[in-house]
């Protein structure tokens, strides 16, 4: 019996320094990155690198926020941001909950061709897209930026909550139209509240993806006064020089309001992509 528990214990203990060395890796750039951004020139560029700054000092903030120019970078970002999550949350949690809940031709067509558009890789269609939008007056704008985010959010925010609706009782909704609700009473007092980790996991994901992208911005958006975030950083990287500190701490800026986000949302996260994956 003692053998046994030696073992369980021997396991447990294998299991638990597994997984702290995969923390320790995993959070080790995110560490450096911050530490990096709090150095001096001097000590950043030492023969001997030191995790924990020797003296603190804000002047790459500074420098990142005043000489480069950041806060319309950060507001163009958030508009982009909070627009795309807005606007893909608000069609697909409808879109969803028709193509879940009523039955019409081309049902099936509708949800496979939602399912072909992620099979294609941005690099793909960047080109595409440009054209399109060049011709509708689109490039060079906010407006257009997050019309390309929500062509991508919104087709896997659909199918993502059309799983979850499926997985809602269809008598919660039958005894909703008893007691006199109309289908939009129906949707905003019963099925939003039920399907809320699912909509908060894909508002996390349209969020994510419209703020940290790189590529669409940058092709679709010329104006200097309009780049984002991401495209805002890469002007730190010169052709002779890097300016890691402001650069290290532009990214700070970028990562941590989306690792404070995940954090808070980050049970919404797991419950969402997991509801309706499993039908009784």
């Amino acid at each position: 019996m003692s053998k046994k528990k030696n073992r369980e214990r021997l396991h447990r203990l294998l299991v638990y320094l597994s997984l702290l060395t995969i923390i320790v890796i995993l959070d080790f750039p995110f560490v450096w990155m911050i530490s990096t951004s709090l150095k001096n020139r001097e000590e950043m560029f030492s023969a001997v690198p030191t995790l924990l700054p020797k003296v603190l000092t804000l002047e790459n903030y500074r420098a990142m926020w005043i000489d480069y120019n950041f806060p319309p970078y950060l507001r163009n970002s958030l508009i982009v941001a909070v627009s795309t999550t807005a606007i893909s949350l608000m069609v697909a949690t409808f879109f969803a909950y028709g193509i879940s809940r009523f039955k019409f031709r081309g049902k099936k067509v509708v949800f496979n061709l939602m399912i072909l558009t992620q099979m294609f890789p941005l690099p793909l269609l960047i080109i595409t897209i440009y054209v399109v939008f060049a011709r509708l007056g689109l490039t060079d704008s906010l407006a257009g930026l997050v019309i390309a985010y929500c062509t991508f959010a919104i087709p896997f925010a659909t199918m993502m909550l059309k799983s979850s609706f499926d997985g809602l009782p269809l008598e919660l909704e039958e005894a909703a139209a008893i007691d006199g609700c109309n289908a939009f009473q129906t949707i905003f007092r019963i099925v939003i509240p039920l399907a809320a980790p699912s909509i908060a996991a894909m508002g996390l994901f349209s969020f994510i993806l419209s703020w940290q992208e790189f590529m669409m911005s940058l092709t679709l958006i010329r104006s200097p006064a309009l780049r984002t975030l991401p495209v805002g950083i890469t002007l730190m990287v010169g052709f002779r020089n890097i300016m890691w500190g402001p650069l290290m701490a532009g990214t700070a800026v970028v990562t941590i309001p989306v690792v404070i986000l995940f954090i808070y949302f980050q049970k919404y996260l797991i419950t969402g992509m997991t509801m309706g994956a499993v039908k009784g």
